[in-house]
This record gives structure tokens, C-alpha cells and sequence, in this order.
């Protein structure tokens, strides 16, 4: 199997995913995010370019959406998503 068919399985989760609810700071090494209901950032460390500004309008993320793309942390304002690790 070649790189892109192992970056294709992680991001649908055979790294292994962490269900969060709650505000707490959550870090490691993801892939994606799925909101498991309508979800807003506190905190998000990784490659959203201008992700302040995400932040601070409150963008409230659907349940369903996801985010892909590398990120190492993590905080919910409200809602609750998997985390899908690397």
C-alpha cells in the first residue's frame, strides 16, 4: 500500500479516534475532526489558516461536518466531535 492509501486509511480512522465533549484542551496527533453535533472552537492548533478568526466569530459547525487536515490541539467551546488520530 502506498503513502496516500495509508494518509486515506488514518484520516477515516484506522490511527484510532477520541470522542470529546467537553472544553477541556484535548492534543495529539490528528488528522480530522467530526462534529457529532453543532459545535463551536474554542482553540484549534493546526493548518487553518486564520483560524482566529474562526474562532472568534463563533462559526458553529454542523453535526456531521468534518475538518480535514493535521492539527495537534483542540478545545470546544459547546458540542462534541471524534477526533480521528494519525
Amino acid at each position: 500500500m502506498g503513502l496516500s492509501g495509508i494518509n486515506i486509511l488514518n484520516s477515516m480512522g484506522a490511527g484510532g479516534s477520541k470522542y470529546i465533549n467537553n472544553t477541556a484542551s484535548h492534543t495529539g496527533n490528528f488528522t480530522s475532526i467530526q462534529f457529532t453535533e453543532d459545535s463551536v472552537l474554542s482553540a484549534y492548533t493546526g493548518s487553518i489558516e486564520d483560524v482566529a478568526s474562526l474562532i472568534s466569530d463563533g462559526t458553529v459547525f454542523s453535526q456531521g461536518q468534518v475538518i480535514y487536515g493535521p492539527f495537534s490541539a483542540v478545545s470546544l467551546s459547546s458540542g462534541a466531535a471524534i477526533l480521528y488520530k494519525a
